[in-house]
């Protein structure tokens, strides 16, 4: 049980830290390198432990059903999803996007696991739904009409569609990753959702080469350097903690403790990035999580 906790929570710290090493890379790399050798990091790490715990040949024992869905998983939340996000990252400050994507997917997550995997419906998850909505109202609003005068970043509508968006195609993948996983070692799932995500990515990089993607030369080592490490925060660290922590402590605690990284995220982005959140961002972090409380509770 402890453990499941400490993986939940492992996750959500490996998120928030991830996002705030993109968000300060995001002006410097486009979207598509930053994600597309991220997963070459994760991919070729997993992979390389699999081999050397004897892990090989799992990765020819999983059932063709499931391993449908956890390829299906791993395109939509790593090759998509992720993808956006990063996306949302230069449109929206972190303080920002973070705590919208991390709440709006956890509703969205809850709903669809009502609809299409029969679990519970209770009016305290209508309950947690509105306040997240509140939430997410109170991070946009403009309620302080000279914000931007003073030093804090106009609300992007482009930016929240597009942080929305990564939301519920996170969502769809957590569905058909719930379903696939089952009953299989978490880090060949890990590895294999991260490998075709490398795949495709690839795929659609090297298609790009000619306008600037994957232009190494014009990153710098250190830029490169901190993608190496969102790489292994999100793909290594965090996706394998999320999944044990669903196999251990199930889906329903495991959102509820990774609804902590919006918590862990704010401080980073202020310490480090210099932003400055209103007290509107600060009450909608606040509101937002105690409606995921609700919702997964």
């Amino acid at each position: 049980m402890l453990i499941g906790v400490a993986m939940a929570l492992l996750a959500s710290l490996g998120w928030a830290v991830s996002s705030i090493l993109i968000k300060h890379l995001a002006g410097k790399i486009d979207t598509l390198s930053i994600n597309t050798i991220r997963l070459w990091i994760g991919s070729s790490m997993l992979l390389s432990f699999i081999v050397v715990s004897g892990r090989s040949a799992d990765l020819f024992d999983i059932p063709m059903h499931s391993l449908g869905y956890v390829l299906a998983s791993g395109i939509l939340a790593m090759a998509i999803g992720d993808t956006l996000y990063i996306k949302s990252l230069a449109l929206l400050d972190a303080s920002i996007a973070f705590p919208i994507a991390q709440c709006a997917f956890v509703v969205t997550a809850g709903l669809a696991a009502i609809l299409w995997l029969d679990e519970p419906y209770t009016w305290i998850t209508l309950a947690g739904a509105i306040l997240v909505l509140a939430g997410i109202y109170l991070i946009v609003s403009e309620e302080n009409g000279d914000a931007k005068s003073r030093g804090f970043q106009t609300i992007s509508r482009a930016g929240v569609i597009v942080t929305l968006g990564a939301a519920f195609i996170w969502t769809a993948s957590t569905i058909a990753l719930k379903i696939g996983a089952e009953g299989i070692d978490a880090f060949v799932v890990a590895a294999i959702r991260i490998s075709i995500a490398t795949l495709v990515l690839t795929v659609l990089a090297l298609l790009r080469r000619n306008k600037g993607t994957l232009q190494f030369r014009q990153y710098g080592v250190r830029n490169l350097l901190l993608v190496a490490a969102a790489g292994i925060t999100t793909y290594v660290v965090a996706s394998v903690a999320y999944v044990l922590a669903i196999q251990m402590i199930g889906a329903g605690k495991t959102v509820l403790l990774t609804a902590s990284s919006p918590l862990f995220a704010l401080p980073f982005a202020i310490l480090f990035l210099k932003e400055r959140p209103t007290r509107s961002t600060i009450a909608g972090v606040v509101v937002s999580v105690c409606g995921v409380y609700l919702v997964v509770m």
